[in-house]
């Protein structure tokens, strides 16, 4: 159970809790699951078994799951908490041991660690006392090296005016812990969020695209004329020089000429000579 704040003085702030590694429950889980093994490989074997053997089965099937059950609340209601003057150590199920030891008491702050401790990332924190034979002993921590270094940091604030080093979050009091996790969770399904949007969006920007591609000339509108580039005038075809024989002309042109041509003359626009001049001319182009 976490620490309650009427074990905190008013000046005093909590600064991590922890619980045993997971190692505490290793022996009655280990031995529970081996029991259990063996339980059922006899009921398989053992074909037809007198009745009066389901009851010694069961007892024996009970007793290591009662002892694991056991160690599971003894693990949930231990508690090493670090204050800012203090550590506290609850410990208890129907009754409660409240063992609280200042900081600048602390002399010392060692470590223990079988191999398989090593391996698994747990061990003990020895702790010596100013004026005291005995040692205070903090068993199953997890990874010790780090809250050793917590402590002590702790101990050179209030002693020697050092700075206190940030604490990791899993040593995170258990309130502020949950919470820690409840924003991650928030601002990860903000994130997941955001990106379908961003999947949804995607398509309709890609419409748009597809839509501006095709609203260009040939499959759309046509550009506006003042978009358009000036359009280039050829150069008129300059006069043949003086002298030079006359282009070569069509044959319906000159007829059309000529027809023109007598169409005047009908007019009296112009006069009979000169229609045979022109008539001429253009005979001649022929």
């Amino acid at each position: 159970m976490p620490l309650p704040r009427k074990f905190l003085n008013e000046d005093e702030e909590l600064l991590a809790e922890l619980r045993p590694h997971w190692i505490f429950l290793f022996g009655p889980l280990f031995s529970s699951i081996a029991i259990w093994v063996v339980i059922i490989v006899l009921v398989v074997l053992w074909h037809n078994p007198p009745g009066w053997t389901n009851y010694p089965f069961i007892i024996i099937a009970l007793i290591p799951g009662l002892w694991l059950l056991g160690r599971y609340v003894r693990w949930r209601s231990y508690d090493v908490a670090l204050t800012s003057t203090r550590i506290l150590v609850r410990q208890g199920i129907f009754g409660r041991d409240t063992v609280q030891l200042r900081l600048q008491r602390i002399t010392e702050v060692n470590i223990r660690q079988e191999l398989i401790e090593r391996l698994l990332g747990t061990g003990s924190l020895i702790i010596d006392v100013q004026g005291e034979d005995d040692s205070m002993t903090l068993e199953y921590m997890r990874k010790p090296a780090i809250v050793q270094r917590v402590i002590n940091s702790q101990i050179n604030e209030i002693v020697g005016g050092g700075q206190r080093e940030p604490i990791p979050e899993y040593m995170l009091p258990f309130d502020e812990r949950r919470a820690a996790r409840h924003d991650h969770g928030a601002e990860q399904a903000d994130t997941d969020h955001a990106d379908t949007d961003h999947g949804d969006t995607a398509p309709h920007d890609s419409a748009q695209h597809d839509s501006a591609q095709h609203d260009t000339p040939p499959f759309g509108v046509s550009t506006p004329p003042a978009a358009t580039a000036p359009t280039q005038v050829p150069p008129a075809a300059s006069a043949p020089p003086p002298g030079a024989p006359a282009p070569a002309t069509a044959p319906f042109e000159v007829r059309d000429r000529l027809i023109e041509l007598d169409d005047l003359r009908r007019r009296g626009i112009i006069s009979e000579e000169e229609f045979a001049a022109k008539k001429s001319e253009l005979l001649n182009r022929i």
